[in-house]
């Protein structure tokens, strides 16, 4: 297992690397500039321009501009920030919280629903239950989540008043007690996590149901049926474990596609994290906050795959790396 976590670390390091210039390329050849939006908001001089250009080093060639970005990455310098003038790290640095804890509680509530109403449609295979969750599924698969978000606005919070619109706490409200303050935080999260995590459910419950589904066929399973254990033995400790395995590789993975959908999410209910920040800052181009949420991604993917792969070994003792 050591030897094969630090093969994994030496290949994170060319891969991420690999990112960076890739980002750094696409976020500088895209059409428009920071320049070209100071102008929309306030008329600039051609000297200003000269003098603003020189300053954001944007007169210098592009290998050269990532030579240098590369140079304050290695002293921990992500840049400033052309829209406030202020470290792209301490900008970043209140916004991670925010997404983690959306993305986590939109991950665990998604699987454990997944993994609870898969099991129980590949055991009730070709039943009424069965046909009506994969149905269920397939709508939640096929729905956009920003529409479903929008929906869920629209009935809780605008029709209904159930639950605030968006943020991430009603301002201007003292609380009497910390615990008071939690509960309008948790009512500000709900609705972007509801949004998540039934688009995000769908794809779960149609794997762990294939899984299962797949799993109960094999040889050892009736096996374990003729020697007379009982059903929930076999269901929970033989099948459930082993179906598991793809689902823990496919959670590793889903953080980008969680990051991405996120992103929408966050824009709609105003929730103040990485992905309402980077459609924020594409808008106006700029350029070192952009890549500063490019490499924290990426470093957020890049773990969440390797931390999948040591799972494996937790989920499946038969696996083993040397």
């Amino acid at each position: 297992m050591r030897d094969y976590l630090i093969r994994r670390l030496i290949l994170i390091i060319p891969t991420f690397f690999l990112i960076t210039v890739i980002s750094f390329s696409l976020i500088h050849l895209a059409p428009g500039d920071p320049l070209s939006i100071m102008q929309r908001r306030s008329k600039l001089t051609p000297e200003m321009r000269e003098l603003i250009t020189r300053d954001l080093g944007l007169d210098q060639p592009l290998h050269t501009q990532y030579v240098k970005w590369l140079d304050g990455l290695f002293h921990g310098n992500l840049g400033y920030s052309y829209l406030e003038r202020r470290p792209v790290l301490d900008i970043i640095r209140v916004r991670v919280p925010l997404t983690v804890e959306l993305m986590l509680a939109a991950e665990i509530i998604s699987v454990l629903l997944a993994v609870v109403l898969g099991v129980i449609a590949a055991v009730k295979h070709y039943s009424v239950y069965d046909a009506l969750s994969s149905l269920t599924a397939l709508v939640g698969y096929s729905i956009p989540d920003f529409w479903l978000g929008l929906m869920l606005m629209l009935v809780f919070a605008v029709q209904l008043k159930w639950l605030p619109i968006g943020g991430v706490g009603t301002v201007g409200i003292d609380f009497p007690t910390p615990f008071h303050a939690l509960l309008d935080h948790i009512a500000h999260l709900l609705l972007p996590a509801l949004t998540l995590v039934a688009v995000w459910t769908a794809y779960l419950f149609r794997m762990v149901r294939s899984a299962m589904l797949e799993v109960l066929t094999q040889d050892y399973i009736t096996t374990a049926r003729s020697k007379g254990l009982k059903e929930t033995v076999v269901i929970y400790k033989h099948a459930l474990r082993n179906a598991l395995l793809p689902i823990v590789t496919y959670v590793g993975y889903s953080i980008g596609f969680l990051l991405s959908g996120a992103a929408i999410i966050e824009t709609i209910f105003a929730w103040p994290g990485l992905g309402q920040l980077m459609v924020d800052r594409a808008a106006v181009r700029d350029f070192p906050t952009l890549m500063g949420l490019s490499i924290v991604i990426a470093l957020m993917v890049l773990i969440a795959n390797l931390a999948s792969d040591i799972a494996y070994a937790a989920v499946d003792p038969r696996i083993r790396y040397d």
